[in-house]
């Protein structure tokens, strides 16, 4: 056979799998009606099981896998389209969230005046009154507690990867996403008055901005010491008085305490950013939100992460993050951080959440809010 009639075969079988799709569509519908009736549930693992070892039984086995990846997709999306289908029947499952957002007046955030934090609570709730305080999880209490209305912490950066301990208090205290801004760092290398970029053989600051400055400690043979905060290492080196040691901060943190700039620009990517988070004790969607932040875990299913993925796949949404941290119970046990494209008022996104709330050991929103990424 030549390619052309080849692929004229080919079509011809697609146009009998058209059509026998639309007959297995049809015929999960009525199986949704059904289960909607007996309030049963949609997901029956062992059931297919049972029909995958029916089904593989005599085939040939080069294209067992293959097979076995083709029947679970067709049941996976035969699932979504009776949670669909449920949904529209007048399943009782709704989003709890707000639709307006509450007055904001107290903030806090994690360091001292001129941190990047500081930044990030002006930029997003100006015009408030600010609180500093010296822990991340001072933060979530100070909002938990209703000290604050608003909390301010840093996620992710663009160098250094992701600020897991914020995940972890997201679910130890309850507490949401509502909102979000993108910082740009660039850090300088400040010192005492009097001080030369020769004198500094020692530096503070915090954890991030000594690796995304690395290249420029090593290159000058500087060593560093770790502050909580950048702007916290810029208060300490004004306090301590010493030509010999430096801060790595912002430039509105050297100015606020004090400090020469020495020189500007020492993190090695010149795109490096921050993105910060605005936490509250309440879920919040509005129209212009466009990220999603969810928290799940998996079944101890074969595939059952890559089944879940599809999931989102299958709703036309997409996955901007996805972490994974250990469960803080179970040995080897983790939970997967995912933030995805979409609305909590979009309808989609209720047969979505329903569809994981029903098939998954654990779900929970995190948050809704606008990324201007």
């Amino acid at each position: 056979m030549t390619l052309d009639e080849i692929r004229k075969e080919i079509d011809e079988i697609d146009i009998q799998m058209k059509e026998l799709f639309q007959r297995r569509m049809k015929a999960a519908e009525r199986v949704a009606e059904s289960k909607f009736r007996t309030k049963d549930k949609i997901l029956k693992p062992e059931r297919e099981e049972q029909v995958i070892r029916q089904l593989t039984a005599g085939l040939d086995k080069e294209l067992e896998q293959e097979y076995i990846s083709f029947v679970k997709k067709m049941m996976e999306v035969s699932r979504t389209h009776q949670y669909k289908k449920t949904i529209i029947l007048g399943a009782a499952f709704e989003i709890a969230c707000q639709k307006e957002e509450l007055p904001v007046r107290q903030v806090c955030y994690q360091g001292l005046p001129g941190s990047y934090s500081e930044m990030a609570a002006g930029s997003m709730f100006p015009n408030c009154q600010y609180t500093a305080v010296s822990t991340f999880e001072d933060v979530f209490s100070q909002v938990s507690e209703g000290s604050s209305d608003i909390g301010i912490v840093p996620l992710e950066n663009t160098t250094a990867g992701g600020v897991y301990e914020v995940y972890d208090l997201l679910l130890k205290y309850n507490l949401y996403i509502n909102c979000s801004d993108i910082v740009k760092v660039e850090h300088c290398l400040a010192g005492i008055k009097g001080a030369s970029l020769e004198d500094i053989k020692e530096v503070y600051s915090h954890p991030q901005a000594i690796l995304q400055s690395k290249e420029f400690l090593k290159s000058r043979g500087i060593t560093a010491k770790v502050s909580s905060n950048t702007a916290v290492a810029a208060q300490d080196v004004f306090r301590e008085n010493d030509l010999g040691r430096g801060a790595i901060c912002s430039i509105a943190a050297a100015k606020r305490y004090g400090l020469n700039i020495l020189i500007e620009g020492i993190n090695h990517n010149k795109e490096n950013a921050t993105k910060f988070v605005a936490v509250s004790k309440h879920l919040i969607s509005r129209p212009n939100h466009n990220r999603i932040a969810l928290v799940f875990a998996c079944s101890h299913r074969s595939g059952s992460l890559a089944s879940v993925l599809g999931i989102f796949g299958d709703y036309g949404v997409n996955l901007t993050e996805i972490h994974s941290r250990p469960d803080g119970k179970h040995a080897w046990e983790y939970l997967f951080y995912v933030d995805f494209t979409g609305n909590l008022q979009d309808e989609r996104m209720r047969v979505l959440f329903y569809q994981l709330t029903e098939e998954l050991p654990y779900v929970k929103i995190l948050g809704s809010y606008e990324s201007k990424q």
